[in-house]
């Protein structure tokens, strides 16, 4: 309740100022850690969660500080508990296991996370979904106005995960 109050603070700060926010809720997240519970081998109990994002671009920014504001020390989402740690899209060679969080508005610039997912078979979740349509980030998470995932199927193939026949049902694969 707290962080939702400071979170719509803050919205109305970053609107009086002409700052845009970043669109990420907690939402988003938690439909991230169910989406990972419907994997072929799901994911369960504490799993990395690296926020990668680019200091310079002012939209990365924002989407992980807001992000990071969500996740606090660690939140459970489904079926494991995401331990966060925000990750310079620059050093995101010296990322290792869990699961990639891309932050928006990277543009041509998440190739290099794409090239580090299938290298290492990484899953990425983003709210980015230019990032999935390029193929840079597997799953793209919208909770609002209505929940949408998208799938790169491409992607998906390429680092060697899949979803159980029902999820597909409820899913968009590109």
């Amino acid at each position: 309740m707290v962080r939702r109050r400071v979170m719509a603070l803050a919205a109305l700060v970053a609107a009086a100022s002409g700052v845009a926010l970043a669109d990420v809720t907690q939402t988003d997240v938690e439909i991230g850690g169910r989406v990972l519970g419907f994997l072929s081998t799901p994911l369960t109990g504490d799993t990395k969660l690296s926020v990668v994002y680019a200091p310079g671009n002012a939209a990365s920014a924002a989407e992980q500080k807001a992000l990071m504001g969500i996740l606090g020390s660690g939140l459970k989402a489904g079926n494991v508990t995401f331990q966060p740690s925000a990750v310079e899209l620059d050093k995101i060679d010296g990322v290792s296991g869990g699961v990639v969080f891309l932050t928006g508005g990277l543009g041509a610039d998440g190739a290099k996370v794409a090239a580090l997912l299938k290298a290492k078979k990484l899953i990425c979740m983003t709210t980015d979904f230019a990032a999935v349509q390029s193929g840079f980030c597997v799953i793209h998470l919208k909770s609002a106005p209505k929940v949408q995932i998208t799938v790169n199927k491409t992607l998906a193939d390429q680092i060697g995960i899949s979803f159980g026949a029902a999820f597909k049902l409820m899913i968009s694969e590109i």
